[in-house]
């Protein structure tokens, strides 16, 4: 698989060069030696591996190894974290419109097979001048994301 995506990268950067140096030189004899030799290496670009390739085809050495795709799990994470912080920052921003400044929410939540899960809403209210209820919170959490009222913690 690597030397069908390799050959096809030489020949597509090999047409990329040809039409620049095309448009690079002006009209006259000169640029016609140039597209001759130009079309001699496309040629050239092409047709080089061709024998080896058909070698290991006769040998029976040919095959299309299938690459294994494997999750990024530091990616997985990155994102898993900047999910948590922007769901953070809006419940916040609901407790603030709501007139409750100074709340800090932690959310904790993992991924499983690939999808985002939210375990808890960790609600810390303890620097919070007007504190509200229990009820106030819990309304106030469901606006911005589903969870039970069993996995919402209030740090009072």
């Amino acid at each position: 698989m690597d030397f069908l995506s390799g050959y096809i990268l030489s020949i597509v950067g090999i047409i990329l060069v040809g039409v620049i140096v095309d448009l690079m030189l002006v009209d006259g004899q000169v640029k016609k030696y140039v597209q001759s030799i130009y079309v001699l290496f496309v040629i050239f670009t092409i047709v080089a591996p061709l024998p080896s390739f058909i070698n290991n085809i006769k040998h029976g050495d040919f095959s299309l190894e299938t690459s294994s795709i494997e999750v990024d799990k530091k990616y997985l994470e990155i994102i898993k974290n900047q999910k948590n912080t922007a769901l953070s920052n809006a419940i916040e921003t609901v407790f603030e419109e709501d007139g409750f400044v100074k709340v800090v929410v932690t959310i904790d939540s993992a991924m499983v097979d690939k999808v985002y899960t939210i375990n808890k809403v960790c609600i810390d209210i303890s620097d919070c001048p007007k504190s509200p209820s229990k009820a106030v919170i819990n309304k106030t959490v469901q606006k911005v994301v589903t969870i039970d009222e069993k996995d919402i913690i209030v740090y009072e």
